[in-house]
């Protein structure tokens, strides 16, 4: 039997993109990191972006994405609806720096405009790949291939890589501003999708110990997100751990309740009392290798295994025709 994952949670993009492999960064190129404090830097080499103001500005234009921003809502995003008299005057002397920087003057032709000016505004005009938070996305669309490809052990090295592209907070340079506050939330939710999809990669190579310590961070981070929760109960599970498993479910329990009044969700409480039946193959879904595997933590090897066909999915969906597919999108299909 072979394991193949193919996540469900979708990717956003934009229509008509195709995926770019990773590679070296072309002689002189522009590349601008949103994924952390903003950086700029022009093959390799670091740009000098200036005071707060004017990297707040770099990351307006940079997440409109080619599109022009007029002087008027430049002033209302920088300072933030009450911009002073001499607003209009600052962002022109940001936006003659910034050019100097990103377009530097040569003995050479004129170089391409890449910080332009029109009736209609501003536009900073870069290939998309030349944006971290881009390239970000394109890597975890990258590994999701993978896993639909069945190339685990690529997958995974995959989506290591991009995750390391993270260096800090996103747009952390504009937090405040209500401008960024929509593509934070975004690449936020992206990033726990990707750190997510990362233990179940965990889990289904075996590596419950690291898959414990990831799922345990992701509840840390966010303890109102059910599928980190879920995802630490599996690994303890898997760890040989049942009575944590149970205890993590208590401890979520509290908090939804404290938090927003709310029990726990069907997926949870529904994986909570097969792990205190020790159902095990409702409890390891798609994490099962093989039904030699089908045995409970800590009980004889003599327990009988629930058969991989007649298992209960925590999903709701059940399974079919040797097919068991959980709430995660990963499967488990005979080979």
């Amino acid at each position: 039997m072979t394991t193949h994952l193919t996540p469900l949670l979708p990717v956003p993009g934009r229509a008509g993109e195709r995926t770019r492999p990773a590679g070296k960064s072309e002689r002189g190129a522009l590349r601008f990191g949103l994924l952390g404090p903003v950086t700029a830097d022009r093959g390799g080499t670091p740009l000098n972006l200036g005071p707060p103001q004017r990297r707040a500005l770099l990351l307006r234009l940079l997440v409109a994405h080619g599109r022009p921003v007029s002087m008027d809502l430049l002033c209302e995003d920088l300072w933030m609806g009450r911009p002073p008299a001499g607003a209009v005057s600052a962002v022109h002397a940001h936006i003659s720096r910034l050019r100097r920087e990103l377009e530097p003057r040569s003995a050479g032709p004129a170089p391409d405009r890449v910080l332009t000016a029109g009736p209609t505004g501003y536009a900073l005009r870069v290939p998309e790949h030349a944006l971290d938070s881009v390239r970000f996305e394109r890597g975890l669309e990258r590994t999701r291939d993978l896993l639909n490809e069945g190339r685990r052990a690529v997958a995974r090295a995959e989506l290591e890589r991009t995750l390391r592209i993270w260096r800090g907070p996103a747009l952390v340079d504009a937090a405040e501003h209500p401008f960024a506050v929509r593509e934070i939330a975004r690449l936020d939710e992206i990033r726990l999708t990707a750190q997510e999809l990362r233990v179940m990669v965990l889990l289904a190579d075996g590596e419950h110990g690291p898959a414990v310590a990831a799922a345990r961070e992701l509840t840390s981070q966010e303890p109102l997100r059910e599928t980190g929760w879920e995802l630490l109960m599996r690994a303890l599970y898997l760890a040989g751990r049942p009575a944590e498993a149970v205890r993590q479910y208590e401890e979520v329990r509290r908090v939804l309740l404290a938090e927003l009044g709310l029990e726990p969700g069907p997926n949870l409480r529904e994986l909570c009392r097969a792990v205190r039946q020790h159902r095990t193959a409702a409890v390891l879904g798609p994490y099962a290798e093989s039904p030699e595997t089908d045995r409970s933590p800590g009980r004889p090897d003599s327990a009988p295994g629930p058969s991989r066909t007649t298992g209960t999915s925590t999903s709701g969906q059940g399974t079919q025709g040797g097919l068991h597919k959980n709430s995660y999108g990963l499967r488990n299909v005979d080979g």
